[in-house]
């Protein structure tokens, strides 16, 4: 601070080691005509930027998704207009069937029940996923997801949801498919909201079981690894909410996070 009431120079974006934590601080001079009065100076973690960063990243993936799906189902509307045109109607038929099925019945169902756009995008983009990886994702028609604070911010729990049901689909992929089973299912009765994602995988292994949510730690293995159960962490945390974790009775993990509906001290 004192270079910068010297040189009146601001410094931006600089990284700082304090013990294990990495800071991010900036100096910015107070001017008062040429002279320098003071200086500000402010600090965070460049964790927070880490997370910010993840979560805008997990939004633009789902935009890119929807994106992905109206270029798909573009082509599939010419190639049903080509066998329209070659007079293959069972064709034409069995395609349209093997579309259409699940699909328009999630999109109706999502209308009433998960009325946010961001949300309802997030599941659409998920179900999109799932289909390309074999996998079977049931969401539970009984859910309702219409009671959402203002004061949430849903692509928070769009982050929360889309790194569980990440997480899931990882944990069945190496089954044979017709074994690849998850469950989601969101209600807002009561005082919270309740997001559960369950899986029929191998469950959470007991040595990690007790530090799966700290960075870098995980069941999968690969670079880049460790990160999406950490954020969801973190984001229940700014959110004052928890995550329990137990046992399917699809026989995988169970992860159940509950969101207070009543905004609370964050001092």
């Amino acid at each position: 601070m004192l270079d910068v009431l010297k040189t009146k120079d601001s410094q931006l974006d600089q990284e700082h080691q304090f013990g294990e934590k990495e800071i991010i601080v900036n100096r910015i001079p107070l001017l008062q005509g040429d002279s320098v009065v003071g200086v500000v100076s402010s600090f965070r973690e460049k964790d927070e930027f880490a997370s910010l960063a993840k979560e805008l990243s997990q939004v633009q993936e789902y935009s890119e998704m929807l994106r992905q799906q109206t270029h798909e189902y573009s082509n599939k509307l010419h190639t049903i207009a080509g066998l329209i045109q070659l007079e293959a109607y069972d064709k034409t038929i069995e395609l349209i069937n093997d579309e259409t099925s699940g699909y328009q019945d999630l999109l109706q169902f999502l209308v009433s029940a998960v009325p946010d756009p961001v949300l309802a995008g997030c599941i659409l983009g998920k179900y999109n996923r799932a289909r390309e990886l074999n996998v079977q994702l049931v969401v539970d028609r009984e859910s309702n997801f219409t009671d959402i604070p203002v004061w949430i911010n849903t692509t928070k729990v769009v982050t929360i949801l889309g790194n569980l049901l990440e997480n899931a689909y990882q944990a069945v992929i190496d089954l044979p498919e017709k074994e690849r089973i998850v469950n989601l299912s969101l209600t807002d009765l009561g005082k919270e909201l309740i997001l559960e994602v369950e899986d029929s995988g191998p469950g959470v292994a007991r040595e990690v079981e007790n530090r799966l949510f700290e960075k870098g730690v995980s069941t999968s293995q690969g670079t880049g690894k460790g990160i999406g159960l950490y954020l969801v962490n973190e984001v229940l945390f700014y959110l004052k909410g928890y995550i329990s974790v137990g046992r399917s009775h699809l026989g995988g993990a169970l992860f159940t996070v509950y969101i207070p509906k009543r905004r609370k001290d964050h001092g």
